[in-house]
């Protein structure tokens, strides 16, 4: 069981590591085989070490902002940018399913078919049955879960039971809002990849199966775990994407308490959840404060 002095200890380590990961990284480079290489990886994916370092990392980046606003500024704007540009390249899989969808049932039900084949100038590209194809349809709605929650996030689109948070002040709401960042989103996200790292690399890998308690790794070569239904049978997919999901959110809830922050310390007219696609405000003057909007502006 952790003691409170062990925390503190894992927590400065956790500077000390950072200072030393460009070494680290170098000696990773050295090892001699891709099986030390990625031993290492699989239990630095889940290690108290790894989220030690992040810790350092963020705490500096809070640090740092705090004595310079437009740094802070800079860094929420980078982030949010990363996160709603990944988010909307994904929106483009619900357009990608719509198409397929249609296709499926055309094929099946207008013309009896069980497979759509492409063969561009009588050359055999591939030959998809309608079963595998129909199946496809549930990796692109978990690439529009796990890729577009992020950006979902930043646009304030999640389903908000709210019963307190209305009836506070902007100040309060910001207050709020940093609480519940460090109490239940950061939590979330970094259990979710605690439990979700060794179930997405046993079905990538093979490899000694690994647990969230695991301190050796034995990595064999690559899986790519399938199952064998005539559906669509890439499961590693959909485990991947699990830690692609607690990764995205992961950087955002930081991003979020970034951008309260910044909220509280320079301009209370900061908007917690910005649009990304809002135009820049032409009537402001150079020198002015203005929201924290995700444009193409220079920050």
């Amino acid at each position: 069981m952790l003691t409170f002095g062990n925390i503190i200890k894992s927590l400065f380590m956790g500077y000390v590591d950072l200072l030393r990961l460009p070494y680290f990284i170098y000696q990773w480079f050295q090892l001699n085989t891709l099986k030390e290489k990625f031993n290492i990886i699989l239990l630095a994916g889940n290690s108290s070490e790894f989220l030690c370092i992040l810790i350092a990392l963020m705490s500096l980046i809070v640090v740092a902002g705090l004595i310079s606003p437009s740094f802070i500024k800079r860094t929420i704007h980078g982030f949010e940018m990363f996160n709603g540009r990944v988010g909307q390249f994904a929106c483009w899989f619900a357009l990608i399913m719509a198409i397929q969808q249609v296709m499926i049932i055309v094929i099946g039900q207008i013309f009896r078919g069980n497979e759509i084949i492409f063969s561009p100038f009588g050359f055999v590209i591939a030959g998809p049955q309608l079963q595998w194809l129909s199946g496809q349809l549930k990796l692109y709605n978990a690439i529009l879960i796990a890729v577009a929650s992020a950006y979902t996030f930043i646009e304030g689109g999640h389903v908000r039971v709210d019963l307190i948070y209305s009836q506070l002040s902007d100040r309060g709401k910001k207050i709020s809002d940093i609480f519940g960042t460090l109490f239940f989103l950061f939590p979330s996200s970094i259990l979710l990849w605690w439990f979700s790292w060794p179930l997405a690399t046993n079905s990538m890998f093979q490899q000694r199966p690994l647990n969230i308690w695991s301190t050796k790794a034995s990595w064999r070569g690559f899986k790519w775990e399938a199952s064998g239904t005539a559906e669509f049978s890439w499961v590693w997919t959909f485990k991947f994407l699990i830690l692609v999901f607690a990764g995205l959110m992961f950087i955002q809830a930081f991003t979020f308490l970034l951008r309260n922050l910044f909220a509280l310390r320079v301009d209370p007219k900061i908007v917690s959840h910005p649009k990304i696609d809002t135009e820049p405000d032409n009537s402001s003057q150079p020198g002015n404060k203005d929201d924290l909007h995700i444009d193409h502006s220079p920050i």
